[in-house]
């Protein structure tokens, strides 16, 4: 009879958990990095320089896109975590039906 002594493919739900953890804290700091020290830069040189309503219509702009791009980092460590969540119970399922 064969003895296995170690698995080549498994799940580990505190692995998953780390990796859930390092996924939404890169997606946060994509997030934070949006609206960081380069964006207040870019801001502040555009009204020293840029004058006018066309100057505030253009960062206006630029806010809308920089929230939509935050909403899509959100949905894809939601979706990406999702993903995760349904391998992980699939595949302790499928080990389920192999104990039997």
């Amino acid at each position: 009879m064969a003895t296995i002594t170690s698995a080549t493919y498994g799940r580990s739900q505190a692995g998953l958990q780390t990796v859930k953890q390092n996924l939404s804290s890169q997606c946060s700091k994509m997030q934070n990095a949006l609206k960081g020290a380069e964006y207040n830069t870019l801001i502040n040189t555009i009204r020293k320089y840029w004058a006018g309503a066309d100057a505030e219509d253009w960062i206006t702009d630029l806010n809308a896109q920089i929230s939509k791009a935050s909403s899509e980092i959100k949905k894809v460590s939601i979706n990406a975590q999702s993903i995760l969540d349904t391998d992980y119970n699939s595949f302790k399922k499928f080990q389920k039906k192999n104990v039997k």
